[in-house]
């Protein structure tokens, strides 16, 4: 993208006042060209690399906007305060397409340790990876997902109703490969930042390794988690049951991201894997928009 701020200053300096010259300019690129808003966790808004919004945005021919919290749950992402104040930003801003990247931190970490704290605090025997999902199932994680993804969809009907080629884009995570494994963000591969980063993993393992028996029961447990879980659970219901609003890009057989090289972390690709996903990404992009903006995608 020629431009994708992250401060919504920026955006307005970007799109100029309205009725001003440089306001009409930006309408005319418009034509051909698309606004895009990405709102999400580290998958987007993470600064130490390029993540998948950025790769997204690099490829494609407009302007762009990118906010959310690297860590952040959809919860926190999507609180009713925030969904609100997204909305009346899409109402009053040319968008095409709003982008969004949550759940994939809503079973890591701290959510996994409620869940499974039996087993944390008091030492017992250990369950196969079935088992385990089939608990996050019963505490009706996904469901709760869900929910929360239709708090957003919901509310944009205003947008949708005054702008019928306006569409959300999900996408479900690609399948884990490092499962234990910590982040190595060091100062000789991501600058400076790296000193002030206290929190680099693992996140599924960590909980997991007192309940599951093995990591290769892990990467089991990780596979059901992101693919009968939240892609087919929760990504395939909402596009089901918003045909005409709600896609997603499936991210579940890409073949680069395949490799242990594509990964710096037990849930983060590298700038090369994110590219790749950006690929399939951008591909759900293109389908969304109107046919006089795809050929700007790349």
């Amino acid at each position: 993208m020629r431009d994708l701020v992250t401060r919504w200053e920026d955006w307005r300096k970007l799109i100029g006042p309205q009725n001003s010259r440089h306001r009409k300019l930006v309408m005319e690129q418009l034509k051909t060209q698309p606004a895009l808003l990405y709102w999400g966790d580290s998958w987007f808004s993470t600064p130490l690399y390029p993540n998948l919004a950025r790769q997204s945005a690099a490829r494609i021919a407009g302007i762009g906007m990118l906010i959310g919290k690297p860590g952040a749950t959809a919860e926190q992402l999507f609180s009713a305060s925030d969904v609100r104040k997204v909305v009346e930003r899409l109402r009053h801003n040319p968008f095409d397409v709003l982008c969004l990247s949550a759940g994939g931190n809503d079973a890591l970490s701290q959510r996994l340790a409620r869940v499974f704290a039996a087993w944390i605090n008091a030492p017992q025997a250990k369950i196969s990876a079935q088992q385990a999902y089939t608990e996050l199932v019963n505490r009706k994680f996904f469901e709760q997902l869900v929910v929360r993804y239709r708090s957003v969809l919901d509310a944009l009907h205003p947008v949708k109703k005054a702008r019928p080629a306006f569409r959300v884009i999900g996408h479900a995570y690609a399948p884990l490969l490092k499962i234990g494994v910590p982040g190595d963000l060091s100062v000789s591969n991501i600058g400076l930042i790296a000193l002030l980063k206290d929190d680099v993993g693992p996140w599924l393992w960590g909980p997991m390794q007192h309940v599951l028996p093995n990591k290769a029961e892990a990467k089991r447990f990780a596979d059901l988690l992101l693919l009968d879980g939240f892609r087919d659970s929760v990504m395939q219901p909402l596009a089901q049951a918003y045909p005409q609003l709600f896609s997603y890009a499936d991210f579940s057989t890409v073949p680069a991201i395949a490799q242990p090289t594509s990964w710096y972390d037990e849930i983060h690709p590298t700038g090369d894997g994110f590219a790749a996903l950006a690929d399939v990404f951008n591909d759900s992009v293109r389908a969304a928009l109107p046919v006089a903006k795809r050929a700007a995608v790349g």
